[in-house]
């Protein structure tokens, strides 16, 4: 029983593993660029020893706080959020390579097609922030951030007017600039 479960799960890593390396050596028309360039997936902070320290505190006050408030649930779930971060963030970014093509914009593996992008809007604040912003329909996510980085945002911006409305008068979401000035 065991070594069929065992089988067919060797059976899908391998089936996906074709698939996907098919779909790096077939080029389809997302492939077509009008603009390219190389973007991490997310933006890495570099958190100095004064960030943990502080970080650490924290959670080491909020385990204290649940405990004193006979809130042990609270202090179990505080524990494993700051276990679940850290393995997270572990994890370096990788550089993708972004193409915008006359079809839509393909992310690395992930391609939008134009017609599932409602709007989009360019977040430019150097050296803060350089992303392009897409409410996407039918994913998981709602909203999809690609970073600039080199792209000129003028040039990328007046090439997708042609295709996909921009969200007007779009300011950079209070939670996002909160995540970067804490380094989250």
């Amino acid at each position: 029983m065991i070594s069929k479960i065992v089988s067919k799960l060797k059976e899908r890593k391998i089936k996906k593993a074709q698939t996907r390396e098919m779909e790096l050596n077939t080029n389809s028309s997302f492939d077509e660029a009008v603009l390219s360039w190389m973007a991490p997936e997310f933006i890495r902070y570099q958190r100095g020893i004064v960030w943990k320290i502080m970080v650490s505190v924290i959670v080491a006050a909020l385990v204290v706080f649940g405990y004193f408030y006979d809130a042990w649930t609270f202090s179990l779930a505080v524990i494993v959020f700051a276990i679940v971060y850290s393995v997270v963030n572990r994890k370096e970014p990788k550089d993708i390579q972004v193409v915008v093509s006359e079809i839509g914009i393909k992310a690395g593996f992930r391609k939008y097609p134009y017609s599932l992008i409602k709007d989009f809007c360019i977040v430019y604040e150097p050296p803060y922030a350089s992303e392009l912003h897409m409410r996407v329909s039918n994913d998981l996510a709602h909203e999809i951030v690609i970073q600039l980085w080199g792209q000129n945002p003028a040039e990328l911006r007046n090439y997708l007017l042609k295709h996909i409305q921009e969200k007007p008068e779009h300011k950079e979401p209070l939670s996002d600039a909160l995540l970067r000035l804490f380094k989250i």
